[in-house]
């Protein structure tokens, strides 16, 4: 009997250590969360903040422009020329929209850094306008579809878009969701 009892830690001796090194992981983990976050600064991120702070002005006043265009009316069916003018106001919102990109990205941000995360944003927001304006010649044509972006790492490009304006605190400088489901 005695023998027993003394082989039976013998056995659990693998799965003790196992449950030892999990214990201890999740502890390490804990310390390592809790005293050495990882940093929360974003990869987007400007360090040119009078560039960011012109940006989200010329933003904000293109804005204001863009919302004296709003149009509530409801385009149940697709007859009469419902679409085409539906068309004509995102057309006009799009010349204001790319008008802003145009005055945004006039002046450079400093530093080599600032100025490719600006390029890298700016060619995304210039296929995203792109794509507008392709979404307006589909209304023209009398489809009523909904407006689709073009997918970027698993998102649509108006995230990345968005997440660079928030991150340089120019939430006004985020994609307009005029078109938006």
């Amino acid at each position: 009997m005695d023998q027993i009892e003394k082989k039976a830690p013998i056995y659990r001796r693998p799965l003790q250590v196992f449950l030892a090194l999990i214990c201890l992981g999740i502890a390490v983990f804990w310390v390592w969360a809790l005293f050495f976050p990882p940093t929360k600064q974003s990869v987007a991120k400007v360090d040119d903040v009078a560039w960011t702070v012109r940006a989200n002005e010329i933003c904000n006043q293109a804005n204001l422009e863009r919302d004296k265009l709003v149009d509530l009316r409801r385009i149940d069916t697709v007859s009469g020329d419902a679409l085409a003018e539906r068309a004509d106001i995102i057309d006009k919102a799009t010349v204001i929209v790319q008008k802003m990109l145009d005055d945004v990205i006039a002046e450079v941000p400093t530093g080599p850094k600032d100025a490719a995360l600006m390029n890298t944003w700016a060619k995304i927001y210039q296929g995203w306008i792109n794509e507008r304006i392709d979404y307006t010649a589909i209304l023209r044509t009398g489809e009523n579809a909904p407006f689709a972006e073009t997918m970027l790492e698993g998102g649509p490009v108006s995230d990345y878009i968005n997440d660079f304006a928030i991150a340089n605190r120019m939430k006004s400088c985020s994609s307009p969701m005029d078109l938006a489901v």
